[in-house]
């Protein structure tokens, strides 16, 4: 992996789901970053020159209180009424995912981090735009709502990492690139 991969990064359920069915993640409140033993973004955030998001996940984002400002962002939307937060760096494009997630990532000096959601990082990944599949499996199953594969992935994809935390969550990194 380098430091120019474009990396999808996100949280999912133990039954695939990166949000519930309110659009919600209040199933990740039950693990503070304090409850996994190591701060998983210490060494994460510093390798991430900016973000791609959609347009659900910027909402969220933005509600939350904006916690990007030093990283540019692209909101992969064909709205035009989405507020941008003070400071930020954000731009909107209606291009189709994986072409956006190309152009972003070559403007960007380091690696670009897809934050998601899921019909974002499928997309992207079935159009070949993400090298990396970062995910945090939380050991909790929510039972519905958004899946983090909203169609089928052909694969393959290489385990090229792995890692176990002290409150039951296992980090799964895998390369997409064709060997």
């Amino acid at each position: 992996m380098s430091d120019r991969d474009t990396v999808a990064s996100l949280a999912v359920s133990l039954d695939g789901y990166v949000a519930e069915d309110d659009g919600g993640v209040a199933f990740l409140d039950r693990f503070p970053a304090d409850s996994f033993g190591v701060d998983p973004f210490a060494e994460f955030l510093p390798t991430i020159g900016a973000l791609v998001m959609g347009s659900t996940s910027y909402l969220q984002a933005v509600d939350w209180g904006w916690m990007w400002v030093d990283y540019p962002t692209m909101v992969l939307t064909t709205r035009s009424d989405l507020p941008v937060p003070d400071g930020a760096d954000v731009r909107f494009s209606s291009d189709p995912t994986a072409e956006a997630i190309r152009s972003f990532s070559a403007e960007t000096p380091k690696r670009l981090w897809v934050f998601g959601g899921g019909s974002v990082v499928t997309e992207g990944l079935i159009g070949g735009a993400v090298d990396v599949l970062d995910i945090a499996v939380m050991p909790i199953a929510v039972g519905s709502g958004y899946p983090l594969f909203t169609r089928p992935y052909p694969g393959p994809m290489r385990l090229v990492e792995s890692s176990a935390y002290t409150n039951g969550a296992i980090r799964l990194v895998y390369d997409t690139r064709p060997v």
